[in-house]
């Protein structure tokens, strides 16, 4: 059991999750896109999402900055989650226009203000959840897209809800947070999304 709910922390990282958000977003709306666009989009998207952050992470774990993945320590955290707040606020602003595909720009607007807020608390020495901000910001996205589209997504939000589950239960087994730690990540992923929903639904 320890072995699966440490894998589930790892398989549901923050790090993956903007990324599969906008995955879910271009299979949704792949008729309105060319398939080469989606690709290039796709690939944008891996490389300032996932390989530019981890690359980074290697060079602040060889100068000592953080210890591993996982960023444990509080103080750690600081450098990755401000990393985060400039690669969202590149692609908010320079990726994804408010005008060609306003549901990646909030979401990523959303994503930003959770990270800045992360990094806020950080300098009060709380640890709130980043993996609960993450899929509960996921979830509301999602949500979303599914109204702004008339789409019926039952399957996937209640799998996506299912995850949120899955993901307090892993945090709470490995002893990463409190309760009270994983709630105000879930609040702080998913306030931003919820309320900067009515600027493109």
């Amino acid at each position: 059991m320890n072995k699966l709910l440490t894998y589930i922390s790892y398989v549901f990282h923050p790090l993956f999750l903007s990324f599969v958000g906008v995955g879910l977003f271009y299979n949704l709306t792949s008729k309105y896109y060319a398939p080469e666009y989606i690709e290039s989009r796709l690939f944008q998207l891996f490389i300032l999402t996932i390989i530019i952050p981890l690359l980074i992470f290697r060079v602040l774990k060889k100068l000592n900055i953080v210890t591993s993945l996982m960023v444990e320590n509080v103080k750690e955290r600081r450098y990755p989650y401000l990393i985060a707040i400039i690669l969202n606020l590149y692609i908010t602003v320079f990726i994804f226009n408010d005008t060609s595909e306003p549901e990646l720009h909030y979401f990523f607007a959303g994503i930003s203000f959770t990270a800045i807020t992360f990094l806020i608390l950080s300098y009060f020495n709380y640890k709130a959840s980043l993996h609960s901000a993450a899929i509960s910001g996921l979830t509301m996205f999602i949500v979303a897209l599914s109204v702004h589209y008339q789409s019926n997504m039952v399957l996937l939000i209640g799998s996506l809800l299912l995850c949120n589950g899955l993901i307090a239960t892993s945090r709470l087994h490995l002893k990463a947070h409190t309760i009270q730690e994983l709630l105000v990540g879930f609040i702080m992923g998913l306030a931003p999304q919820f309320m900067l929903m009515p600027y493109w639904i």
